[in-house]
Parts: structure tokens; sequence; C-alpha cells
């Protein structure tokens, strides 16, 4: 019964934070997988000499991240990037290179694309640095400026650095939108298309979510119940059994 109110707990938890990232660019959902662990079966008391089931504990084997698109939305915004289908950016973080499918980047004081926590973006030349202008990303990812002086043509700077994995499920999720690529797998993916101007929201459906937490409570609450029972009962029968 223990077991069954913990693995609740993480269920409640994994719940909580694919609602709290419902607006999140980007973000994937989670799902936490449990595992039965059985102890070893005990005699029976009967007279047959047969064994009876032992019991057996839920634990929390491991979380799996849902990859499935998120919904398309458009924002106007030029360093709004939704990936359409199959691939992930590549940013650059002080623990090496991550991969996202959050979007929604930002200018810094020295015109490099960085995420809103800082992280460059990749282009397939590294770090994206743009001159002041117009920004345009094509289909293909290719980065262009359009200067600010009259007649100024597009002057073509960089191309994202999209990049896909045979095996998401190797991904190591790090915060709510970046993935760490555990012993490699990235694979560039130069035929990956974008869209300017969107994001892609979270693949999170909150109606979903909010009946997965209600069913989750009530199997906690019955959990809680069988505990205070069984407590209940534990001391009846030491108190009980002590006076005969």
């Amino acid at each position: 019964v223990l077991s069954g109110a913990l693995a609740q707990e993480k269920r409640l938890e994994v719940i909580t934070n694919n609602l709290a990232n419902v607006n999140t660019a980007g973000f994937k959902k989670d799902h936490p997988l449990f595992e039965g662990i059985g102890l070893p079966p005990g005699p029976n008391a009967g007279l047959s000499g047969s064994l009876t089931p032992g019991p057996t504990f839920e634990i929390l084997h491991h979380v799996f991240t849902d990859f499935s698109s998120g919904p398309i939305r458009m924002t106007g915004e030029p360093l709004d990037i939704a990936i359409e289908g199959e691939g992930f950016f590549a940013v650059q973080t002080p623990g090496g290179v991550r991969y996202t499918r959050g979007g929604s980047f930002t200018l810094d004081a020295q015109g490099q694309i960085t995420t809103h926590d800082g992280f460059p973006l990749l282009g397939t030349g590294g770090p994206i640095t743009l001159p002041p202008g117009s920004i345009q990303i094509d289909a293909e990812g290719r980065l262009s400026v359009k200067g600010t002086e009259v007649g100024a043509q597009p002057t073509e700077v960089d191309t994202l650095a999209l990049y896909r994995f045979p095996d998401p499920s190797r991904l190591k999720k790090v915060g709510n939108t970046l993935f760490e690529s555990a012993g490699g797998g990235a694979v560039p993916f130069p035929e990956g298309r974008v869209s300017q101007g969107a994001l892609e929201g979270a693949n999170v459906n909150p109606v979903e979510e909010m009946v997965a937490m209600i069913t989750v409570m009530r199997l906690y609450e019955s959990a809680q119940k069988a505990i205070q029972t069984a407590d209940e009962v534990a001391s009846k029968a030491a108190n009980e059994v002590g006076r005969l």
C-alpha cells in the first residue's frame, strides 16, 4: 500500500510539471513508467503445501518524454522560429551543446541570437551574430539581414544548425526545454524546415492532465485510508493482545 501511495506522489509530480509548462514553447510532456518488484512467495497455510504469491511493490522505473509535435501558433516576431515536423535546434551552454524545440529567441547586446537564458543559438558556422537590420529566415533555415540603408539588399549571414535523433528516447531532459544527447546520436538535419514568426507550443493537453490528476488524487486518498486502517488494526492488535 505504501509503495502505491509513493507511486501516486511521483505521478502527481510529473502531471503538475506538465501543467505548469502548458504555455512553455517547445515543452514536451513526460509520462512516469513504473515496474513491480515482487518478494519471494510465502508458504501456504493449507495442506497442499502450495506457495502464496509474494507482495508486489511499485517503483518508478523511469520518466518517458513524449516527443510528439505541439501546435504551431503565429506570433509575427522575427526571432520566433518553429520547426516543422522532425528536428531540434542546437544551443551552446556552459555544459556543452544542448538541443531544443523551444524556438523563442532574442538578440543580446552584441547582436548574437540567444535563448532567453542567454545560451547562443548555433548555426552551421557556430554562434550566430547578426548585423543591424531586418531579419529574414527562409524555410530552409537560411538567415539573411536587410540593412537599414535605403536600397539595401538582404545579405545571407548563416544557416540554422538543425539536428535529428534516430532514437529520441535516449535524450535526457535538462530543465524544461533543453535536452542532452547522452552518448551522442545527434545527426545533422539540413533537410529540416522552419517557419519564422511562429512558435511550437507545448504538446500538453490540459484537460487530459487534469483528468489524470483527479484520478491520481483519488488513488492516493484510497492508499492513505488503507494505510490508516492498517495502522489502526496493528495498534489495536498490539494493545488488546497484550492484555490477554
